[in-house]
């Protein structure tokens, strides 16, 4: 059968057997046959059945200068967090043309508080609090209340319409805010150490509902930092090159300037990634939100 949803009005169908459901653009929980939103606000994320390390392996071994054997490397600790999460369902609209909608979390707790913050948390798939599940790893309270995170959250929205207004040069005029509370959610993610060539390398977290690496770290081999090296000082030195002619043609000296600092420029991601024995990098491409793991890789 269709139903609709409560809050964002999208229509989807459902199994007929089903009476409560939650709706998979906006993330409202409603009972099917009345419209009304369920009472329940405490959620969590089932963990995915995929073995969160070999997530983590696999995705190493495809990074630049990753040894190739590095999916063999001994996992010496999984440990399954469950972080608090604050979902509300944002959606502002300032004049005809500048209008916002976004499902947004706010971690609200747990030491990865900070690391998750921006985190592009899934809408589909949460499901009412089952505690028998949360214990099968480190349950962490809310250090948030709700008041604070919808400030945050309505901030967050007045912020994007101001945004959105400036970049079209449209008059922002007295917006209308609704901030919506989802629920508290329970969100799983694996936190993983791994031992490779006598070293050992922590700090690795993988999405558990999805296995998307969201920070790992890994050993950058001694032949890619060499590469990374004599890259970046041919592209220094082709701008050189490239300086040199400019000023030849045109009688000046901003000929080479140009070229030096364009080549230093290009040069200078590349020294970055060739400069370092290990590397930090994330699978969650998303960018602009502030949060250095989230930016594109």
């Amino acid at each position: 059968m269709e139903v609709q949803c409560p809050t964002c009005s999208a229509k989807f169908k459902v199994p007929d057997t089903v009476s409560v459901v939650t709706c998979p653009y906006c993330g409202t929980t409603f009972h099917v046959h009345t419209g009304e939103e369920a009472k329940e606000e405490h959620y969590f994320f089932p963990p995915m059945r995929e073995d969160p390390a070999g997530k983590l392996l696999k995705f190493l071994s495809r990074q630049y200068g990753a040894p190739a054997d590095i999916v063999d490397a001994r996992v010496i600790e999984k440990n399954l967090h469950w972080v608090p999460v604050y979902f509300f369902y944002l959606h502002g609209k300032a004049s005809e043309t500048v209008e916002e909608v976004e499902f947004l979390g706010i971690p609200a707790g747990s030491p990865l508080k900070t690391l998750l913050m921006d985190y592009p948390f899934p809408v589909r798939g949460k499901r009412f609090f089952d505690e028998a599940m949360v214990k099968k790893g480190t349950y962490h309270e809310p250090e948030m209340k709700k008041e604070e995170a919808e400030t945050i959250a309505r901030s967050r929205l007045e912020n994007a319409l101001k945004e959105e207004a400036r970049e079209e040069s449209s008059h922002l005029g007295k917006p209308e805010l609704e901030v919506k509370f989802q629920g508290l959610v329970h969100y799983p993610v694996w936190e993983i150490a791994y031992e490779y060539g006598g070293e050992t390398f922590r700090g690795n977290y993988v999405d558990g509902t999805d296995g998307r690496v969201i920070r790992a770290v890994y050993p950058l081999m001694s032949e890619a930092r060499k590469k990374a090296t004599l890259l970046g000082s041919g592209v220094i030195g082709a701008g050189v090159i490239l300086g040199l002619i400019a000023s030849a043609i045109y009688s000046n000296a901003w000929g080479i300037i140009g070229g030096l600092v364009s080549g230093i420029a290009a040069g200078a991601g590349i020294f970055s990634k060739g400069s370092v024995s290990r590397r930090t990098v994330s699978e969650v491409m998303r960018a602009g939100r502030g949060n250095v793991y989230f930016r594109k890789v």
